[in-house]
């Protein structure tokens, strides 16, 4: 059983049926189901009655079952974007809790759930804010769930304020405010909190970032972005404001896992809401539009295996490391994705070349990584450092570094056997591979 309690805070005497309706937002719905249920409405223990009159100072308290919430309701529009045996992800717009409260008892992800399926208990496996739109896991049964609970590798998408890094890491540790039981901030006493971002365009007054999260706290990209001074557009509540939307600019736009049931490898996508769309494509001040991400416009039917450069902004030259054909149906596995991530990174990290890398990191579509340089760092070099560190990964017997979970958001998740076998076909390539062939429309040519 759940236990609300709600201390009555008016001078004058009211019944209970308008302190709970009216003053806390308790439905007649919800109402009725508690005066069904035995103690649903006790005060000092005993069991009150609506008509009853409650006096200030007095203690009501609420009691339900865990699902006394989940009242079916087929009427709400969320799309299911993939589904199995022993799961289903939605796109959850903005605007819908995942799951039911006093104020929410209809209009919730849970409710929808259990119009699709009656007989189930819902377990959402990731949670998102109310206003935070995007995928949503739900296992259809608690194995499932056991077997994806921090298994779901998520990648995020926000409009934040103003121009930020091509690239970044925000390590700062999140706590509480003392005086909230909501707001989040950063502080020395607070847990360990990380978060990487990559932005993908900026239009002049919002930059459109994808973000991935070692960590998972609470807030905790809002409260990062807000710590770095770019608070998420349409985030009042952490330094943005709603001139431009009107809830904050977050979106769960696609979703790594390995299907409890079948054991296939799936990534889903959910592409960014029209309000997003909206604030990140136009630009009141300078008028300027939203650029095209670079590997976007590459044909990708036209190449293979290979490590190509992407763009070079400034000093930063971005390469893609290509470790299988994209599209061709056979993609890196998640653990070993992984795992070749946290050995190519430590050995880039402890290479002559350190302080000419910029950021190592996977790509969402599983087919290989971005490595991004100074360009102080030779093509050769480039080259030469890739080839080395997945000849170092093909090699490898020893512990995973950064495998705890102090150290890592998923630590349970790796294979290095397999992560030996993948790094195979681009070391082959590599041999013999010269600056030119960097080039996406060398390739395009032959």
């Amino acid at each position: 059983m759940k236990e609300l309690k709600l201390t009555v805070e008016t001078d004058a005497p009211v019944t209970l049926q308008n302190f709970l309706i009216g003053e806390k937002g308790v439905s007649k719905r919800l109402l009725t189901k508690l005066k069904r249920i035995d103690g649903g409405i006790t005060r000092d223990g005993k069991t009150v009655r609506s008509i009853d009159t409650v006096y200030k100072g007095d203690v009501i308290v609420l009691r339900f079952g865990d699902d006394s919430f989940l009242e079916p309701n087929p009427d709400l529009d969320v799309p299911a974007v993939y589904e199995s045996d022993g799961v289903i992800v939605f796109n959850k717009p903005s605007g819908m809790p995942v799951h039911p409260s006093i104020k929410h008892q209809g209009d919730t992800l849970g409710n929808k759930f259990a119009a699709m399926f009656p007989d189930l208990t819902f377990r959402a496996v990731n949670r998102l804010d109310r206003d935070t739109s995007g995928l949503c896991v739900v296992a259809k049964n608690a194995l499932a769930a056991n077997a994806l609970q921090g298994r779901c590798e998520k990648v995020y998408y926000a409009a934040v304020t103003g121009e930020i890094p091509e690239t970044g890491t925000i390590d700062a540790p999140i706590a509480r405010e003392r005086e909230s039981i909501i707001i989040r901030c950063v502080r020395e006493d607070g847990q360990r909190a990380v978060t990487h971002y990559r932005r993908i365009a900026y239009n002049g007054k919002y930059s459109l970032a994808e973000i991935h999260l070692e960590t998972g706290r609470t807030h905790q990209i809002r409260v990062h972005f807000s710590y770095i001074g770019h608070p998420l557009a349409g985030d009042d509540l952490y330094g943005g404001t709603r001139c431009d939307i009107g809830r904050q600019a977050l979106h769960c736009g696609q979703m790594n896992f390995t299907d409890p049931v079948t054991g296939e490898e799936v990534t889903v996508r959910a592409e960014l809401p029209d309000d997003i769309k909206a604030i990140i494509k136009s630009d009141k001040q300078e008028e300027k539009k939203m650029e095209r991400i670079a590997s976007f416009s590459v044909d990708h039917t036209k190449f293979g295996v290979g490590m190509y450069i992407s763009r070079i902004d400034g000093d930063v030259i971005s390469y893609d490391v290509r470790m299988v054909k994209p599209n061709g149906g056979v993609y890196v596995s998640n653990p070993s994705l992984h795992t070749i991530e946290h050995l190519f990174a430590t050995y880039a990290r402890n290479s002559e070349f350190t302080d000419k890398i910029v950021y190592v990191g996977p790509m969402g579509c599983r087919t290989g990584f971005y490595f991004l340089t100074r360009d102080t760092m030779s093509k050769e070099d480039a080259i030469k450092l890739v080839k080395d560190a997945f000849e170092f990964i093909s090699k490898y017997d020893e512990a995973i570094p950064g495998c705890t979970a102090e150290e890592c958001g998923n630590y349970l998740e790796h294979d290095l056997e397999s992560a030996k076998k993948d790094v195979l076909p681009l070391l082959k390539k590599l041999d013999g591979y010269t600056p030119e062939m960097l080039d996406y429309a060398w390739h395009a040519d032959k």
